[in-house]
């Protein structure tokens, strides 16, 4: 059995945000436990599996005592989704790794020659596409088209449960919700608390409220949220979100759901 391990829950910036002092990022400092870096997960069993490799990756991997990566997933081509993977080419070639596999949406597949060339030699590029399925040691692997930006994807992940990743992006297209059908754990996306959007303002993230209507509507027994701002969007700036009594009061009003932290771990 395989186990999912979350090595970051935050959205683009980590809890607290450096640059901020309201009383979410202050709780945040008061208190290390409600410290959140980039969400990443990992898939440990036989392999050790991520999605994505965000800049905090290097430390997520000490404070878990990973020691080594088979794999790494990527949902899209941004900054708080990649830029872990620059981090590796060194560390892998001294710990003497075999080549990690990374599999990367095919329309981006290019950023990877031309950022982080330096590193190829440690890593094979996998194009994919949605619909792509693999056979791993742990679990199968399906991939899902996602509504985040042209080329982002989710991931089915099936072991002794059906999970699926879709982190970030808002409603998924028809196509992916045909495959979400019977999904055991729906792990989406909440970055911001609370969406006060201007008419005719595009927003391709969830505000906690979308997520959860997502969900119930997707119909999947259980329910995490991660890529968590912990702020809300108000007149165009990112502002102080729900307190954390206030989140459990959420847990609490809609059975099944939880908020993604980091060092969180559950079976599949």
């Amino acid at each position: 059995m395989a186990e999912i391990l979350f090595l970051g829950s935050s959205a683009p910036f980590q809890l607290p945000s450096f640059y901020c002092s309201c009383w979410t990022c202050q709780a945040a400092r008061n208190n290390p436990k409600q410290h959140r870096t980039r969400a990443s997960i990992a898939l440990i069993g036989q392999e050790t599996v991520l999605i994505d490799a965000g800049p905090d990756l290097e430390f997520q991997l000490e404070r878990e005592s990973i020691r080594k990566i088979q794999r790494i997933f990527i949902t899209h081509w941004h900054f708080d989704h990649v830029w872990g993977l620059a981090a590796l080419g060194e560390p892998s070639r001294i710990a003497r790794w075999p080549r990690i596999e990374v599999y990367i949406p095919s329309q981006v597949a290019y950023h990877f020659d031309q950022e982080l060339a330096y590193m190829k030699d440690r890593v094979k590029i996998n194009p994919i596409s949605p619909g792509d399925r693999f056979e791993l040691p742990d679990a199968s692997w399906e991939v899902v088209k996602t509504t985040h930006n042209p080329e982002s994807v989710g991931y089915i992940i099936e072991s002794s449960q059906r999970v699926a990743y879709l982190v970030d992006g808002i409603f998924p297209p028809s196509e992916t919700l045909k495959r979400l059908k019977n999904i055991d754990l729906l792990i989406l996306e909440a970055t911001v608390d609370e969406l006060l959007q201007k008419k005719g303002e595009k927003w391709d993230n969830f505000s906690l409220q979308q997520a959860i209507d997502c969900w119930k509507k997707i119909g999947s027994k259980e329910c995490i949220l991660t890529h968590l701002s912990c702020h809300s969007w108000n007149k165009g700036k990112l502002v102080a979100g729900f307190t954390e009594s206030e989140r459990l009061e959420v847990e609490a009003k809609n059975p099944g759901l939880k908020f993604a932290y980091d060092g969180m771990r559950l079976e599949i």
